[in-house]
């Protein structure tokens, strides 16, 4: 496969990131490389039943909602004391839904097109995990993705977690007091010689220098990084399929107070995103500005986010932050500026099980649509909601000690 100049840059740029702070990380629920369990075998039962109503509309993206659930049960194996192995399966299930499809990876907003479909969508759940030191670990097959790779709101749709496909690939972790990072390639899409499709791939990276201050204050240093590749070479299509690549980076700062159940977080962005060769984007670079508060009071979350861009395109994350439209290629929107509010709630009575409820607010302040072949229009305030209940389960049974 050959890359263009653009990919190759922004894939060295992830895996330098990797390679210069690798070094530096405690993985967050190692219990491998915290006590010497081999031998143990596990049987491990996920479960999480969704229900999500997204109340939107207008050009920018239409409501949609996710009723269904995901049940992945698997076996764990701790083979030695640094290295794990799960095997099992990942049942994905929309309640009211006849087929899925099977070619492309199945995204939570809309599906995405396909020449096979089946009724039933599962899939192989295997993950490797060594850890090389209490602060490092590699995972190789089903990436670990428990809090969306610690990618902020607008660059990461907190429904890809558990109404999509898991990811599958490489990921590295580190963890330390003074760094975090998650590094991963994600593949999509893979492709067999003479394929008639592209292959597909996400590499990403998001790391936090940090600076701890003392009672409770700490200093951080954010980056982002989100690249996605689509080509491959000897493919059989009737036309020549140019190679496309997208990319979102973003850098800033932020300062996080934590103090018994209390915690709260102000984080600020600058982001940029580029891309080559995809017509179906009308600009071929933007930017953003992203201020965020968290706040977290034992099971209650809130956060607030305001965003401002324009030509901008969030790979991974809600078409709310997004300069083009999600219903129509031929619709773009100049500089836009929303505010969005979310309330948490997660109840956790039982030791196997929890409940979380969730509500959301985006607000669309003042914009410009513009539609190929039509005069620009005037758009005012709108808003928009969202809710959901999530009941997720998560028992284990100890097979082998």
């Amino acid at each position: 496969m050959k890359l263009s100049k653009f990919t190759r840059g922004s894939l060295k740029l992830a895996l330098c990131v990797g390679i210069v702070f690798n070094f530096q990380f405690p993985i967050l629920n190692s219990a491998s490389a915290q006590e010497d369990s081999t031998g143990r075998l596990t049987l491990v039962v996920e479960n999480h039943h969704f229900f999500k109503d997204n109340e939107y509309g207008l050009k920018r993206m239409d409501g949609y909602t996710l009723p269904g659930f995901y049940f992945r049960p698997r076996i764990a194996w701790q083979v030695e004391k640094r290295v794990h192995l799960e095997v099992g399966a990942h049942w994905l299930n929309f309640w009211g839904a006849h087929a899925y499809p099977t070619m492309i990876s199945y995204t939570s907003a809309h599906p995405t097109w396909s020449d096979t479909s089946a009724r039933v969508h599962v899939q192989p759940w295997v993950q490797a995990r060594v850890d090389f030191a209490p602060w490092i670990a590699v995972v190789i097959g089903n990436l670990d993705n428990r809090h969306g790779h610690g990618l902020p709101t607008p660059l990461y749709n907190r429904e890809l977690s558990y109404a999509a496909d898991p990811e599958a690939g490489v990921q590295m972790l580190v963890d330390c007091p003074w760094i975090d990072i998650d590094a991963w390639a994600d593949w999509r899409e893979f492709i067999f010689d003479r394929s008639k499709h592209q292959e597909q791939f996400y590499v990403g990276t998001a790391t936090h220098l940090k600076l701890p201050l003392g009672k409770g204050w700490t200093l951080y240093s954010p980056l982002y990084l989100l690249a996605q590749h689509t080509g491959g070479e000897g493919l059989d299509t009737p036309v020549y399929l140019h190679t496309k690549n997208k990319v979102n980076f973003g850098f800033g700062a932020g300062v996080r107070y934590e103090e018994g159940d209390f915690g709260a977080d102000l984080e600020v962005l600058g982001l940029r995103f580029k891309q080559q060769r995809d017509t179906s984007i009308h600009f071929s670079s933007g930017w953003a500005f992203s201020p965020t508060l968290r706040l977290r009071w034992r099971s209650i979350g809130f956060e607030a986010n305001w965003w401002d861009g324009e030509n901008f395109i969030p790979l991974m994350g809600c078409a709310h932050y997004s300069n083009k439209s999600l219903n129509d290629n031929n619709i773009t929107f100049d500089r836009i500026q929303n505010l969005t509010l979310k309330l948490q709630y997660k109840w956790r009575g039982f030791h196997a099980c929890s409940v979380m409820t969730e509500a959301e607010m985006i607000h669309y302040f003042p914009y410009t649509q513009y539609e190929v072949g039509m005069p620009p229009e005037e758009r005012g305030h709108a808003t928009m909601v969202a809710t959901g209940i999530h009941v997720m389960l998560n028992p284990t049974i100890t097979l082998k000690r």
